[in-house]
């Protein structure tokens, strides 16, 4: 409860509560004084008080780095949530959190959309909410967590679509197989980029995922693996699925060194910088790795496996999100 006081002819109105530093503000009526105190107390009751006095000192990056450490070790980050913190350290780390505005924001999703998509920005908007929002819920912080929604918003008025673009990039069986010779004819070259690649198309998974199988998880007598932590809109850890090995996948998996407790011992960014690599040398335009796993699901379907095996292979929650995959045909309907 603040209490009020008359001092010098003014009404002061003082407020303490833990969590907050303490204020007070003078006031010519002891009415407006109550008055001001009421609506101080209920904001700061609803976690929506923003006292700037206890922003000065903290900079957007020691926010970030706080978040990391206590949050971070509790539930491990994917590697695009860590890409997306890094970010927001490079670019407004030196800040205080009370210079992080909502205009400020807006300005750099300006700058931002010249080089990524609308979706990468919401993604990265995102990631800093959750950042803000625990500083404000958990911490106690007086930051205004607000600020990312409303830069958000801006996205529709700047002509800037926040929906990510469906990719339908396949390979054609040439430029695998030119691509797969590029790699083989590296006498250098140590990373089995070929069976990585033909792995890729064969179980339609993940980059992460196939880089994250381990030997111990391979059951040789139904040909099966699990995949461990598989992605999941909502959960981080714990989210196992056990897939078959289909095709050349098993023979492909089997062949590698046993060499580590994983079965492809590599890092994430050794295949981005080389699968990408080798298309430039090809002239192989506008092709990723992942599109690999777009092919996989592609010829799953093709194949004749219905929605339902597809989606336990692909890992996909959603079903709708597989129709972009089956790419029916009008002349396809025509039975024999």
């Amino acid at each position: 409860m603040a209490s009020i006081r008359l001092r010098n002819g003014s009404w002061v109105a003082d407020i303490r509560r833990k969590g907050h530093k303490s204020i007070s503000k003078s006031f010519p009526t002891k009415g407006k004084a109550q008055v001001w105190a009421r609506e101080v107390e209920a904001q700061m009751d609803a976690l929506e008080f923003k006292d700037a006095r206890g922003l000065t000192g903290i900079t957007v990056k020691e926010l970030i780095n706080r978040y990391k450490k206590e949050i971070g070790e509790i539930a491990p980050f994917r590697r695009s949530k860590t890409l997306s913190l890094d970010t927001w350290i490079k670019t407004h780390g030196e800040l205080t959190v009370a210079e992080l505005t909502a205009d400020c924001l807006i300005d750099w999703v300006t700058q931002r959309a010249k080089t990524v998509s609308g979706s990468t920005i919401a993604v990265e908007l995102a990631y800093l909410g959750v950042v803000l929002r625990t500083a404000k819920e958990l911490w106690r912080l007086p930051v205004d967590n607000t600020i990312t929604t409303t830069a958000r918003g801006s996205l529709k008025y700047l002509g800037i679509s926040a929906k990510s673009k469906h990719r339908e990039r396949r390979p054609t069986q040439k430029e695998i197989d030119d691509i797969c010779l590029y790699f083989t004819t590296k006498r250098r070259q140590k990373v089995p980029m070929e069976d990585l690649i033909l792995f890729a198309i064969a179980t339609a998974m993940r980059l992460g995922e196939i880089l994250r199988l381990q030997w111990d998880d391979i059951n040789p007598t139904d040909k099966t693996i699990i995949i461990r932590n598989r992605k999941h809109p909502t959960e981080k850890e714990g989210n196992d699925q056990e897939v078959p090995l289909l095709g050349a996948a098993y023979d492909i998996a089997m062949r590698q060194p046993k060499t580590n407790d994983r079965i492809f011992p590599i890092t994430e960014g050794t295949v981005s910088s080389l699968f990408p690599r080798a298309c430039n040398a090809l002239d192989i335009k506008d092709l990723r790795f992942h599109d690999l796993r777009h092919e996989g699901v592609s010829r799953f379907f093709e194949q004749k496996y219905s929605i339902e095996q597809v989606a336990l292979l692909s890992g996909h929650r959603d079903w709708k999100m597989l129709a972009r995959y089956t790419q029916v045909k009008a002349k396809d309907l025509h039975r024999s």
